[in-house]
Order: C-alpha cells, then structure tokens, then sequence
C-alpha cells in the first residue's frame, strides 16, 4: 500500500489508496454524504450530517440542504448540535427519552408553553418608566433593570406582547428593541426535557 502524505508526490490515477490519517473518520462521514447526494435524490435522509466538518465546509453543506429545500425536496435530519437544527429546519420534532415531545416550529411550541414565564428583553427610551407600567401588567411576572435594557418574564406571551406597545404609547415612550431571549431551541429542549 502507498502511504504517502497529500503534500507529497500525487498518487497515481486508477489506484485506491487507504485512509490513513487523523481525519479518516471525518473524510470517510464526507464521503458518504457526497455519495447520497450524487444521485439528486427527492428524499434525503441524513444522521448527524455535519460530523467531521470544518466551519467553511457546514456552511457550504447548509447553504446546498437549503437550496435543496427550496427546489421542494424533502430533508430529514437528526442531529445533537441544536445550533444547527435551528438554523436549518422550519419544523422540529423534538423527541425526549424515546417519545415525541413536540413537533412544529420551536418558536410555536415555546409559546404554546405556559407553565414558564416568556423571557423578553426590551429596550426603549425610558426603561425606568416602562418597567414600573409593567409591572401593573397581570401578565408580567417579574422585571429587572438591566444596562442591555429590561429583562422582562411574561406569564402570557400574547397578552404581553398585545398590551407592551399600548402601555409604552400611554406612557409616551419609544420601544428600540423587543426580542425574545429564551425562544431557542435550545431552551425549548432544555424545557421539555425537565417537564
């Protein structure tokens, strides 16, 4: 057998060499990978598709699963690196201790949670101001006064986010910014997984 490294003289064409380096593992996972898509299949079905990938290549593998996805195809993925699955799927199905949990958009099933208070941060002129309104509010369990702004915890997502804007326009006060803060999918599994 040839074992000569990459930066040594070219291997000879129409002979096989073995794998034979650290990264055996992770060209070997590639490899499988490029032979599943080479067949332009309408159904994909992938286990942990990124394992062994460098940073540039996920990416690439990210951007073709979504062009994929916008020709129509069907991709099924399982992975534990939640990062990913957020970044690539518009529906989740969440499976703890062998049965589904949830199923839908993580973003939907985190609202549909209403035994944990909804985590907000909000900024806005006046943060001093806007946090004694909300704590009026019977839907605003809790408010902190924070240098990125208010960490505000909301007992009903809907009612809060229908009444912030009224409260902040009687109070005559600008809202910059309103994000949610724990509607990752990361925290929807962490949720799941302790209830």
């Amino acid at each position: 057998m040839d074992r000569r490294r990459p930066h040594e003289n070219p291997p000879a064409p129409g002979r096989i060499y073995p794998l034979n380096s650290n990264n055996d593992f992770a060209i070997a996972l590639r490899t499988r990978v490029a032979a599943a898509l080479v067949h332009d299949p309408s159904v994909l079905l992938l286990d942990e598709p990124f394992n062994g990938m460098d940073p540039r290549q996920r990416l690439h593998m990210m951007d073709l699963l979504h062009t994929m996805a916008g020709e129509g195809r069907t991709i099924l993925f399982s992975s534990h690196i939640l990062e990913e699955v957020e970044q690539l799927s518009g529906t989740v199905q969440v499976i703890v201790a062998g049965r589904l949990a949830a199923s839908g958009d993580y973003r939907h099933i985190r609202r549909l949670m209403t035994n944990r208070p909804h985590v907000f941060t909000i900024q806005s002129s006046d943060d001093r101001t806007l946090a004694a309104a909300l704590m009026e509010l019977t839907s605003v369990s809790g408010v902190e006064l924070e240098p990125s702004g208010l960490q505000v915890r909301a007992n009903d997502y809907g009612t809060f986010t229908r009444t912030l804007t009224k409260v902040a326009r009687d109070k005559n006060i600008r809202l910059t910014a309103v994000l949610p803060s724990d509607e990752s999918l990361e925290n929807v599994f962490s949720y799941l997984v302790a209830s």
